[in-house]
């Protein structure tokens, strides 16, 4: 009887030890679970102020020249800038997205952002930023092209899979368009982006400013040797001349910006003297629609040139 005894007590024991050790197990796995989820809600990116943490998921999203591309990637901002929000390319887009200005800081803190892109590298903006909410800051040309600029943003705000789906589309649309002008210019045809800015002249190359990526990178069209040797080649995205030595630059076509005031005097001589003004193959861009640079606007410019060299050949005819 005493040894029946004994035998309960050390089942009852091994049964409660078990018992404990199987609750101690389930909690570890409860722990490492929730520990899990915790650092999925996180992921650390390298960026020009080092690397940070931000969310996975964003939800309150806060931008400065990147609004656009965070549209493409299904990504709704809770604020962007006046200057983002004039973009006439994303006009129907922008319904319910707070206008902070010029990067108001009350206005952004206001938004309880949980993530904040900003192409302003300033180390003072940066510092406020930054104690609002993790601050990604992409400068200017930070991306190269709509290619470049899709995919380090899908990158940072974890939509690869869309990146990839518009860049398809993307690829698509332009591809198409360079038929459509295969088929009526001649392949050694070239082509120059003048501007007159306030009292000055540029010259532009396959960057962003003046439909650059669209008509070069895009469109693959020919720039004339000067340009591709002096910008293009040399990753200069823009050049300050004199007007004296245009017609150096003047290719079969030229797409002049006039900004800030300045307008080219149709009457001059010199101006007159290029075989490009001669032909009447000159395009006057309007600037709120070829300023923008984001993938949006460059898929538009696309379509915008290809139409306008399309319908110039027709009337040749």
């Amino acid at each position: 009887m005493k040894k029946r005894t004994i035998f309960l007590i050390l089942l009852a024991l091994m049964l409660v030890g078990c018992s404990s050790n199987d609750e101690t197990s389930e909690d570890k796995k409860v722990k490492s679970s929730t520990k899990e989820e915790t650092e999925a809600t996180t992921k650390k990116i390298s960026t020009i102020n080092g690397d940070i943490e931000i969310p996975t998921k964003v939800e309150r999203l806060v931008v400065d020249a990147y609004l656009p591309t965070s549209l493409l990637l299904g990504v709704k901002p809770v604020g962007a800038t006046q200057r983002d929000l004039e973009n006439v390319h994303i006009q129907d887009q922008i319904g319910g997205i707070e206008n902070t200005g010029e990067s108001a800081i009350e206005s952004i803190l206001a938004l309880k952002p949980d993530l904040i892109i900003t192409a302003q590298a300033d180390a003072e903006s940066y510092e406020k930023l930054s104690k609002i909410a993790p601050t990604v800051v992409l400068p200017y040309e930070t991306y190269r092209s709509v290619e470049e600029e899709v995919k380090g943003l899908a990158e940072i705000l974890g939509k690869q899979t869309e990146g990839e789906a518009w860049l398809k589309v993307f690829a698509e649309k332009v591809s198409k368009n360079r038929e459509k002008l295969a088929e009526v210019l001649d392949p050694n045809e070239t082509f120059s982006i003048f501007g007159a800015y306030g009292e000055d002249y540029y010259l532009y190359g396959d960057g962003i400013y003046r439909g650059g990526q669209a008509i070069y990178k895009q469109l693959q069209l020919k720039a004339p040797q000067n340009v591709q040797k002096e910008l293009i080649e040399t990753g200069e995205t823009f050049k300050q001349v004199s007007y004296e030595v245009l017609p150096e630059y003047a290719g079969d076509y030229i797409f002049v910006d006039e900004s800030k005031g300045a307008e080219v005097n149709r009457e001059d001589s010199l101006w007159k003297s290029m075989d490009a003004v001669e032909n009447k193959n000159v395009f006057y861009l309007d600037a709120k629609r070829f300023w923008p640079f984001d993938p949006i606007a460059v898929l538009a410019q696309v379509e915008e040139v290809t139409n306008m060299l399309i319908e110039k050949k027709k009337s040749e005819k």
